[in-house]
């Protein structure tokens, strides 16, 4: 499912953004950075309802030219597959109207990243969980254009890719991204991706101005009961107990001690606890 998401992806934003995505992007360049919150000063991605999915769809479309504009016969070839999926689990696949993509440009060069959702811009109406990502969303893709085709650079988990930043960097060099909290402000948790020279990773987290590295340990156990903390150290503030024997989703160290970032549920509050107090 992940591949056919990418893939379908990668096809809809090549018919549909054309210089749209470019005008969005850069109407906000670089030298126009915004405040965000925190020290650090940051571009937000444009949101643009430019896209026209449904036609996609539309039996309307008649003539070439028509096509051509609108939605070129590749990605009409992808939707018939994603339709047929639809179809298969008993549902009818429909697009949103507007479509909704971000733009924003990450390498400085005056040319638009296009952003995308693709679950939030269709349904399989009748078969919701055809396309389903589970509790933590489908991730965002990021595409960039190279000659006449988009390649994607980058998935950006449902969580951080609203409002997303991008950060100042040197001129050449891809910048920094980070999001967080669904866009939602006050933030205390911004979660920086940054580029490896293939694509963008998801590198550290800053958790109330404390620095974590994703590292990511899977699920652990705790040895004795403990308290999840809101620093790593003695100073830390209580947010929740926990007895021995609870699981928890490990999601960085912390730079400043022995503690893991953790979350113990996808609806707790995520926190430090020390990593010795964890096991496998």
């Amino acid at each position: 499912m992940r591949i056919l998401i990418a893939f379908v992806t990668a096809l809809l934003v090549l018919t549909a953004c054309g210089g749209d995505g470019g005008r969005d992007a850069t109407s906000s360049r670089r030298g126009k950075s915004q405040t965000a919150t925190g020290a650090v000063v940051g571009i937000p991605a444009t949101l643009t309802k430019r896209l026209d999915f449904a036609s996609c769809l539309s039996d309307e479309i008649g003539d070439e030219d028509a096509q051509s504009t609108r939605c070129p016969s590749f990605a009409l070839l992808s939707l018939d597959y994603m339709n047929s999926q639809c179809t298969a689990s008993g549902g009818t696949l429909k697009a949103h109207q507007p479509s909704a993509a971000w733009s924003l440009d990450v390498d400085g060069d005056a040319s638009a990243e296009v952003l995308v959702d693709l679950i939030a811009n269709f349904d399989c109406n009748g078969a919701p969980a055809a396309f389903a990502c589970g509790s933590t969303g489908c991730p965002y893709l990021l595409y960039k254009k190279r000659g006449e085709s988009w390649v994607e650079i980058g998935a950006i988990n449902a969580d951080d890719a609203p409002a997303i930043q991008v950060l100042p960097a040197e001129e050449g060099k891809y910048a920094t991204l980070r999001g967080g909290c669904l866009g939602q402000e006050p933030c205390s948790e911004f979660v920086h991706y940054e580029w490896n020279g293939a694509t963008y990773a998801r590198t550290w987290i800053d958790f109330k101005d404390h620095p974590v590295d994703v590292a990511p340990g899977g699920l652990m156990t705790l040895t004795a009961d403990s308290a999840v903390i809101d620093a790593p150290g003695k100073k830390g503030q209580v947010i929740e107990e926990y007895p021995a024997g609870t699981a928890m989703i490990v999601i960085g160290t912390a730079r400043e001690g022995p503690y893991s970032f953790v979350s113990p549920c996808n609806a707790c509050r995520r926190g430090f606890v020390e990593t010795a107090l964890l096991k496998k």
